[in-house]
């Protein structure tokens, strides 16, 4: 019976939560086209059919077994939760109520350059401050000696109603070289998410009247779920409407400082003449010149002890490349004088050899010769 009459409550809930919904639209619609008639605005109603169909299944669960029976703590949930409201305070005169007029996000980016860095950026920093706002990120390069020159990127974040007051005094302190400025309207996304948010909070609240009559642990829990989820949606929206006043009371300055060695003239406009074009470029072109060269014999000089380290090796290299190669040469001087004095060597003995072969020759000849006369006289004396 619990269940029965559980799930016809649930459902007035879910289409009371609607209702609300539209009706805080349909109340936001109307304020809205009383202020601004030309803009079109969409109201964002909560409905949710899928969070229906979770209540719906509240009654699904049987609980027979006392094993399955919980006590209900608030363990789960945090019912000294408190919705967040809006801050109505608005500085800086800057008016957040889209009924009065649009709200508008205004950035504005410029470029100026000075002769006095120092005392210009320190005067910034003393106009923000007056003015009741603040430097967001500041972020300086060099030094501002021997022509490194200083640059400076400055956010800054000040009153949207003094935001022209600061950029006119950056302008009478230094020259301004260029500047755009860029506004949003974030006035439907307000409205939307104002009514977004009321219409969460009254969700929240029937949600909560709900959960106090839940007997049954499904139907706890799928309270519980679509609690913790309504609740992160208005914080989430909560913590978006605070982004947009800031971004609303506050405007953006993006602010580039240069250090310069002259400030440039700002006059009339004049239209360059053809002269004037060849005179600038081949200006241009010296000093681009001499600017190489003096780059050239830095860079020769910057690498002068780097040649002298290469000397250094270099030298040694070759003198061990030469003392091998002499080495090498004697070597083979010495083999070649070695292998010509074997060859020497060996016609000397060749020479002897046939010197031999000629007196051996000569003397057999000459025993042959007297052996010959000895039998011719012998052959004499017979005959005789």
């Amino acid at each position: 019976m619990k269940k029965r009459t559980v799930l016809p409550l649930i459902a007035g809930v879910v289409a009371l939560a609607l209702f609300a919904g539209c009706s805080a639209g349909g109340k936001s619609d109307s304020g809205r086209h009383n202020s601004a008639p030309d803009v079109a605005y969409e109201t964002t109603a909560v409905a949710s059919n899928a969070a229906a169909e979770r209540y719906a299944l509240a009654g699904a669960g049987d609980f027979k077994s006392a094993e399955y029976m919980v006590e209900y703590e608030g363990d789960f949930f945090d019912e000294d939760f408190t919705i967040p409201q809006a801050s109505p305070d608005t500085p800086g005169g800057v008016n957040i109520d889209p009924s009065a007029g649009r709200l508008l996000i205004r950035t504005v980016s410029v470029t100026a350059e000075t002769t006095n860095y120092a005392n210009v950026s320190s005067e910034l920093e003393n106009q923000v401050k007056a003015a009741g706002g603040y430097i967001e990120y500041s972020s300086t390069s060099g030094t501002g000696k021997e022509k490194d020159l200083r640059t400076g990127i400055y956010t800054i974040r000040v009153p949207a109603d003094k935001l022209d007051g600061l950029i006119s005094t950056v302008g009478s302190s230094c020259t301004v070289t260029s500047s755009n400025e860029s506004t949003s309207d974030v006035t439907l996304e307000y409205v939307d998410t104002k009514s977004r948010i009321e219409a969460l909070r009254v969700e929240y609240d029937q949600l909560m009247t709900l959960l106090e009559q839940a007997q049954d642990l499904d139907t706890i829990i799928i309270l519980q779920n679509r609690l913790t989820d309504v609740r992160y949606e208005i914080e989430s929206s909560e913590s978006r409407i605070r982004v947009l006043e800031n971004q609303v009371q506050y405007a953006t300055l993006n602010l580039t400082l240069r250090e310069v060695l002259e400030e440039k003239e700002i006059g009339d406009a004049h239209v360059i003449t053809y002269g004037e074009k060849v005179s600038e470029q081949f200006r241009e072109m010296c000093d681009n010149t001499v600017e190489f060269f003096q780059d050239l014999g830095l860079w020769l000089i910057s690498i002068i002890p780097g040649l002298i380290f290469m000397a250094v090796i270099a030298a040694v290299v070759l003198i061990i490349v030469f003392s091998a190669r002499s080495k090498r040469r004697k070597r083979r001087a010495k083999a070649l004088a070695a292998k010509e004095a074997a060859a020497k060597e060996a016609e000397a003995k060749e020479a002897e050899a046939k010197a031999a072969e000629a007196k051996a020759a000569e003397a057999k000849a000459a025993a042959v010769k007297e052996e010959a006369e000895a039998k011719k006289e012998i052959s004499d004396e017979e005959n005789k």
